[in-house]
């Protein structure tokens, strides 16, 4: 065994994950080569170290907290979602209301008329979205108050 399948051994045997044959190779070489001693007891060292420690109980007012703006995410965000469906929507119907006489005229090509209608449909997505994108960057945006 060489030094390198000796590495990739040590942290098996630390999880008791070898087999008997893979043990007493791994300890024949570390007991002979003092490179890998020397790793070798600084993983077991820090193993034991790291099997000490014990996670620290959090009052549970940081619990109520973290909830709590857990839920506020989750709420803010699905109300951003029917808002932005009912602005495309809205938008969509003062759309197609200023636009009926144009889509429904058969004197039109239709190639038009479907170009004209996804042109106006993409132009409402994306004025929510920019419009969502801009409130949202406003309420967070730390350097709004700064003049350049």
């Amino acid at each position: 065994m060489n030094c390198e399948e000796a590495r990739f051994l040590m942290m098996g045997y630390l999880d008791g994950e070898l087999t008997e044959e893979q043990k007493e190779a791994f300890l024949q070489h570390v007991n002979q080569c003092p490179d890998c001693q020397a790793e070798w007891r600084g993983f077991k060292s820090l193993k034991e170290e790291t099997g000490k420690m014990k996670f620290r109980a959090l009052p549970e007012m940081f619990w109520d907290d973290y909830w709590q703006h857990v839920y506020n995410k989750i709420e803010r965000g699905i109300g951003w979602i029917f808002f932005s469906l009912g602005a495309i929507i809205v938008l969509g119907f003062i759309g197609y209301e200023f636009l009926k006489d144009f889509l429904l005229n058969a004197q039109e090509p239709l190639l038009l008329r479907v170009g004209v209608g996804l042109l106006v449909f993409g132009f409402i997505i994306i004025f929510v979205s920019v419009l969502r994108e801009k409130l949202m960057v406003r309420s967070h945006d730390k350097y709004r108050r700064i003049v350049r």
